[in-house]
């Protein structure tokens, strides 16, 4: 073969008979490989715009920009001897032929991405792809066309969630695929069937030395896989495309439960939910929270929405304009963000926080460590000058506390206290009793 050229092309809803001649293509190269004791590559590019296309201008024209995309592949990344497959709307496959290391086909992976990256233009219209791609290698990942095939998708899969979108096989990652699958079911299948729960950890006004609130913390055990974390939950509703229904089945919970505590208990308190900033990339977020808020007849002020994962807010405009409706409708909004840098806090004071959580477990001894009593000071110095209430957590015992408010430090939410509680149990220890 003279050049790289596509092996096969799909056309819509023909993409596995038109995969066919690719796979009988990759079948003989592996046989070669196979014959010389040599190595090969198979990349998986998922261009993430052809489908797009497809459904605002119509097959004719997204059929053009794959011709597009095959044409940049073959001119700036592969070689003469190696072969291209376009196996559906947005998928590529990419076999170089021999490769001596993993390093030749990081190179390609790399190019690929450069040579994707210009935007295409329809009409007057500029179009960016936003390819991942994955990797698989023979024989380390695979002896048969197929299975190298399968496993650069297993690869491509993952390389969305990764920064500098290109993945390698590797069998940890498959199974990790499988598990997010398994996730994703039983995640929907929790959400409709309203089986998320939450428990309650109290905080405390250190000032007044008194319960002033409780965060709600996410439990979901599912039956077959135990008790899923909290921010597997979230990865695997952001997989399932059920994040605004996960959000509203917990903010509902939360305030539900924090208005029996009320009503049944005498304790009216602010509640805390945590999120992922990546919640805050939808925009039906401030419906959400607007609609909860009136089911359960609560304040806006009521509620705490404690964001994690600050450095998604630098990076994603969307995300800071979804914070600014948030505050315009009255919620409290709070960082919670334990690997939060400390010259983030430049930046986040442009944003309509209004409180930070703080974890002073590192500081080990507050009470009696001179060093980390002056760091402590300083962090609730800078967050009052800001105007940040200060949450601290992982408080050890009474001593702590008592030297946290002596800094001056708001409130605290501490385990020594006591364990987070379910709701029935909340009530029974912070609830007026009546003589």
């Amino acid at each position: 073969m003279s050049e790289a050229e596509p092996v096969s092309a799909a056309a819509p809803g023909g993409e596995a008979a038109a995969a066919a001649p690719f796979i009988d293509a990759l079948r003989a190269r592996v046989a070669e490989r196979q014959a010389d004791g040599g190595h090969l590559a198979v990349l998986l590019i998922e261009c993430g715009v052809v489908g797009r296309i497809d459904a605002v201008w119509g097959y004719q024209v997204g059929d053009s920009v794959r011709a597009r995309v095959a044409g940049l592949l073959r001119a700036d990344v592969l070689r003469p001897d190696d072969l291209l497959g376009e196996l559906g709307r947005d998928d590529f496959a990419c076999v170089l032929s021999i490769v001596d290391s993993p390093a030749v086909a990081m190179l390609a992976a790399t190019k690929s991405l450069r040579a994707l990256g210009a935007p295409f233009w329809i009409g007057e219209d500029e179009i960016y792809a936003s390819p991942a791609i994955g990797i698989a290698m023979f024989p380390e990942h695979g002896e048969e066309a197929e299975t190298l095939l399968q496993r650069a998708k297993s690869a491509c899969a993952l390389a969305r969630d990764l920064d500098g979108s290109i993945a390698d096989y590797g069998e940890d990652r498959d199974h990790l695929a499988a598990s997010r699958l398994l996730y994703e079911n039983r995640l929907r299948s929790a959400v409709a069937e309203d089986a998320i729960n939450l428990i309650f950890q109290p905080q405390y006004d250190l000032r007044l030395g008194q319960v002033m609130g409780a965060e709600g913390l996410l439990r979901w055990r599912d039956p077959a896989l135990g008790m899923i974390p909290a921010l597997d939950a979230f990865v695997a509703a952001e997989s399932a495309d059920v994040v605004i229904q996960l959000v509203s089945s917990i903010l509902n919970r939360a305030l539900r439960n924090i208005s029996e505590f009320r009503y049944s208990a005498g304790l009216d308190l602010r509640v805390g939910v945590k999120l992922p900033a990546r919640v805050l990339r939808h925009p039906e977020l401030i419906e959400v929270v607007e609609r909860a808020l009136g089911t359960w007849s609560r304040r806006p002020g009521t509620l705490i929405l404690e964001i994690g994962e600050t450095s998604v807010l630098g990076a994603e405009p969307a995300t800071r304009t979804t914070l600014g409706r948030l505050k315009e409708l009255g919620v409290k909004l709070s960082i919670d963000d334990p690997g939060m840098a400390f010259s983030s806090l430049f930046w986040l004071a442009t944003l309509p926080f209004q409180e930070i959580k703080i974890d002073v477990a590192a500081g080990s001894d507050i009470a009696a460590g001179l060093k980390s009593e002056r760091i402590l000071q300083s962090i609730i110095e800078l967050a009052h000058h800001l105007r940040l209430a200060v949450v601290a957590v992982g408080v050890a015992d009474d001593a702590a506390a008592a030297r946290l408010k002596e800094l001056r430090c708001d409130f605290m939410q501490a385990d020594y206290k006591g364990p987070a509680l379910a709701p029935a149990d909340f009530v029974a220890r912070f609830g007026v009793k009546e003589d």
